[in-house]
């Protein structure tokens, strides 16, 4: 995944930190609880991903130079390179003896499973995007667990602790797929509460909608998605997110759609090269046509007219 946000010149003074392992069997991932009676603390990042969990009491976690309480039941997730704190919160009562859970890991230790786990995908779309680039004050960074998903969430983190502190044989693996369905269970919760926000979801997905009939109506000129996102209004993260809950598909995924099926059409009722096609559709390659062509429609152009031509 590529992050945008790495090298941010306000972001020089705040050195990255790197993942300490426990030396046993030097997993990429490490558990740990503490009281918010030792917050503050202080503003830093890391290069790894870092989930924490409101077991008790409560604390202010601050993010895009933005302040938010968290309470028991919250679950907010920190992306690799972007600067954070915790704070105590503002509620005294809260405040007093509470319990953080945190659960730490780089990318790479689930990366090997990524692909076989496509609802984790709804994860990393709440993980990587940048609520505090979006100006509703309303988006938080954080999600409420209520009732049984509260409850499953608790049991996967203290079974995944109790193997993280007890360390027995296999753990690493226990871990890893307690911290999989960890991630499927949170990003079913994100997209249930995108959607649930009826005033925010229903502009945002005018909005999308917006984008994609104007992919319809400039197929064959080069968009980018820096450029979806400018005429939707979103920033770049939030829009890759509403995008895909709105149609099923990436913006860059939607778009040769649209060039294919523009392609598909030309194919059967023109004459036209398949290189005179390619350009009108929106290829700079004619090589990358060809690939993606025969990838997604499951024939080459040439055999796509052959066998389409009297369609």
């Amino acid at each position: 995944m590529r992050l945008d946000f790495l090298d941010r010149p306000e972001y020089g003074d705040c050195e990255p930190i790197s993942l300490v392992l426990d030396g046993v069997d030097n997993i990429p991932a490490v558990l740990t609880r503490y009281s918010t009676k030792i917050l503050p603390l202080p503003r830093h990042r890391h290069d790894y991903v870092q989930i924490n969990y409101i077991l008790k009491g409560g604390a202010r976690h601050m993010i895009g130079g933005h302040a938010f309480e968290v309470t028991k039941g919250d679950i907010f997730i920190v992306p690799p390179y972007v600067p954070h704190r915790i704070l105590p919160s503002e509620d005294a009562s809260a405040a007093d003896d509470g319990i953080i859970c945190e659960f730490e890991f780089a990318p790479e230790f689930i990366n090997s499973n990524f692909t076989d786990y496509a609802e984790a995908k709804s994860f990393f779309d709440f993980a990587y995007i940048e609520p505090f680039l979006v100006t509703e004050a309303h988006v938080r960074p954080f999600l409420n667990l209520t009732g049984s998903l509260q409850l499953e969430v608790e049991g996967i983190l203290d079974e995944a602790y109790a193997e993280y502190t007890e360390k027995r044989d296999g753990y690493g693996l226990v871990i890893k797929s307690l911290l999989l369905k960890l991630l499927v269970l949170v990003g079913r919760r994100y997209t249930e509460a995108i959607r649930a926000d009826g005033s925010i979801y229903d502009r945002h997905s005018r909005a999308i909608h917006d984008v994609m009939r104007f992919a319809e109506e400039h197929y064959p000129e080069e968009i980018s998605l820096a450029d979806a996102a400018r005429i939707a209004m979103l920033s770049p993260s939030y829009f890759r997110n509403m995008f895909k809950s709105v149609t099923g598909k990436t913006f860059v995924e939607y778009l040769m759609q649209v060039r294919l099926a523009h392609a598909c059409e030309r194919l059967t009722r023109t004459a036209d090269s398949v290189t005179d096609i390619c350009g009108a559709v929106g290829f700079n390659s004619v090589a990358h046509f060809n690939k993606s062509f025969k990838r997604i429609i499951g024939e080459t152009p040439s055999e796509y007219r052959k066998n389409h031509a009297n369609g």
